[in-house]
């Protein structure tokens, strides 16, 4: 049987992680820029690691598509992922599409309501976003680039891992991270204390509607906690989340199976 070779992003620590953990006798991994892959470039799928990346593996696969007719890849068009990418963006379209109840509130200008989350409109990894627990938290003056948002309390934040092709989810994988404290930002300074697979039965059902009223086809993950109040959305990564190397193999053969079907 002969491997499918995956066209991977370049990515300085999900690399390794796939190389380790990928199935060597069923896929064959290649990590480039994708502006290089040409149609002499054999390859069965594209998997973009980052935002960045989205765009130009977007192109790659229709270069290939076009010598044989066959997809290489379901991924987010721009306004999808500039939507998405964008948190405050992302908050009011939810709030109009009638998911307001889901997600944290916003705070307005001159509202006190210790503690709140200062978050910057774009950034992975916890970049731009702080927990300010008093007026000594305060900044001397507010990011341009920024918005206010209501904390969510819970030591436990989950991450959904989805696959949608044709209107279907194809795919779907759930982790909970636990920080071991109730407010922390998960990302380069605060680190999980341990990550587990976890039911997604509290969220599958409303992370699935969301999709389907945002017509969002591709790959993509819902961070959340739960609460006594119910789900509680923090964001939408519109790409491949980190966490789901831990099941790259069963990730890229259910991608490839919803492209062949």
């Amino acid at each position: 049987m002969s491997r499918a070779r995956i066209l991977f992003g370049e990515h300085s620590t999900q690399r390794p992680a796939i190389e380790a953990g990928l199935d060597a006798a069923r896929f064959e991994a290649c990590f480039t820029d994708f502006d290089n892959a040409t149609d002499a470039t054999p390859f069965a799928l594209v998997v973009p690691l980052s935002i960045p990346q989205v765009a130009p593996a977007r192109n790659a696969a229709a270069r290939a598509e076009r010598t044989d007719g066959r997809r290489r890849a379901v991924l987010p068009d721009d306004e999808q992922v500039a939507m998405a990418d964008d948190k405050l963006l992302f908050h009011r379209r939810l709030t109009d599409l009638g998911f307001g109840e889901l997600l944290p509130a916003l705070l307005s200008d001159g509202e006190v309501r210790y503690p709140y989350v200062l978050k910057a409109r774009r950034g992975d990894f916890g970049q731009g976003i702080r927990i300010v627990r008093s007026p000594d938290d305060e900044p001397d003056t507010l990011p341009s680039d920024s918005f206010r948002q209501e904390a969510v309390e819970g030591s436990d934040e989950y991450v959904l891992h989805l696959l949608r092709v044709d209107g279907r989810v194809r795919y779907r994988l759930c982790y909970r991270y636990a920080m071991g404290a109730s407010l922390t930002v998960r990302g380069a300074v605060d680190r999980p204390r341990s990550i587990e697979p976890a039911d997604d039965a509290p969220a599958i059902g409303p992370c699935t509607a969301i999709l389907d009223a945002l017509g969002f086809e591709g790959t993509c993950c819902f961070n959340y906690k739960l609460t006594g109040a119910g789900l509680r959305l923090i964001e939408l990564n519109p790409r491949f989340g980190g966490s789901l190397v831990g099941d790259i193999d069963g990730y890229l053969a259910a991608h490839l199976a919803a492209l062949a079907g």
